[in-house]
């Protein structure tokens, strides 16, 4: 199951090309439904357009999307027009409500970018764990959408958008950055991010020791008032850190060290296979967190590259021409599914798929 974690914007009430309705005030949703029947989703909104380029549609059984929205009336109302289009095209389709980015004041705003920090991090992990996942950050706020780019670097999570001009998909790969600085990493800094992990808003006079063993902590905090009691929250910065503590750093695997020739097992595969897989399987092999690749009739459809669902180490790999097929077990040295992750991000940048 793969699930695209979608920021949503008002493109759909916005696109001027011959829309049946006006933004203000909002359109009847029967009006958008019938109109969206008909509709090309490479027009219809940024949104559609992205799950379009991502083949979302291909096999809408096997794919997923959270609707990441802002507490605006045209922002749900985006969301709500979107979900029951994905419904309608069998895709598994649920809202998430920044309850806190709307347009009221600054204040307000700063702490909706912090709750989305949040909200992002909760859905990766979450979905994750039923599979891939990755951010489509199309939509949105701008600052909604930088944001989303930068959890998605923080959490290993690729990030795609669309560039409208040309209509192309921009992919923008996971980095791999970690906590930096010791100050954050133990001692005080350590101690106020386990306790802000734990607690999203805590009594200033419960963390006051820290604050005064390393004043620098202050810069990841802002104050709230609650009652008569000064409390402390994290700050976009501070969510940031508390997120970056909450993700363990990933590592490569060991390198196999098999040569390239020696790993392709793919006796008794069907005798017709598609053009050009000896090169791709050639390439394959020659990736050093590559052990073994042989023949595998489970390996699913879905041209590409994808996670084996029996363990955490192998991959699904399908080379199909429109004629022939070849499904692959591709066994890699990773050793967990974080560095399964990192292997399949790789070999898809090499392969380009």
């Amino acid at each position: 199951m793969r699930t695209i974690i979608t920021t949503v914007g008002t493109s759909l009430l916005n696109n001027r090309d011959g829309r049946p309705w006006s933004k203000d005030p909002l359109p009847d949703p029967a009006v958008v439904a019938a109109w969206l029947q008909d509709a090309d989703p490479r027009r219809a909104s940024a949104e559609l357009h992205t799950w379009f380029r991502l083949g979302l549609f291909e096999q809408p059984t096997h794919e997923r999307v959270r609707l990441i929205h802002s507490h605006t009336p045209d922002g749900q109302f985006c969301a709500e027009r979107l979900r029951d289009y994905a419904q309608r095209h069998r895709l598994d389709a649920a809202l998430v409500d920044i309850t806190e980015l709307h347009y009221t004041d600054t204040a307000t705003f700063n702490r909706g970018l912090r709750q989305l920090v949040h909200v992002l991090a909760e859905q990766i992990r979450a979905a994750r764990a039923q599979g891939e996942v990755a951010l489509a950050a199309t939509g949105g706020f701008k600052a909604e959408i930088a944001v989303a780019n930068l959890v998605g670097a923080l959490l290993d999570t690729p990030v795609y958008y669309i560039y409208e001009q040309f209509e192309h998909l921009i992919k923008l790969e996971p980095l791999p950055i970690a906590l930096q600085g010791d100050w954050l990493r133990q001692g005080p800094g350590e101690k106020l991010l386990q306790t802000l992990a734990a607690e999203e808003i805590v009594p200033r006079q419960q963390v006051h020791s820290l604050l005064q063993a390393d004043p620098r902590l202050e810069l990841l905090l802002e104050a709230e008032e609650v009652g008569d009691q000064l409390h402390v929250a994290p700050n976009l910065l501070g969510e940031f850190a508390v997120q970056l503590f909450q993700t363990p750093p990933i590592g490569w695997p060991p390198e196999c060290e098999t040569p390239p020739m020696d790993k392709i097992q793919l006796e008794g595969t069907a005798h017709h296979r598609p053009t050009g897989w000896k090169e791709t399987v050639n390439q394959i092999a020659r990736n050093i967190y590559v052990r073994r690749i042989r023949y595998d009739a489970g390996a699913g459809q879905r041209t590409g590259l994808l996670p084996a669902s029996d363990n955490h180490s192998d991959l699904y790999g399908v080379l199909n021409d429109g004629r022939d097929w070849l499904g692959l077990r591709i066994e890699t040295t990773a050793e967990n599914e974080a560095q399964r992750r990192r292997v399949l991000d790789y070999l898809r940048r090499q392969l380009r798929w």
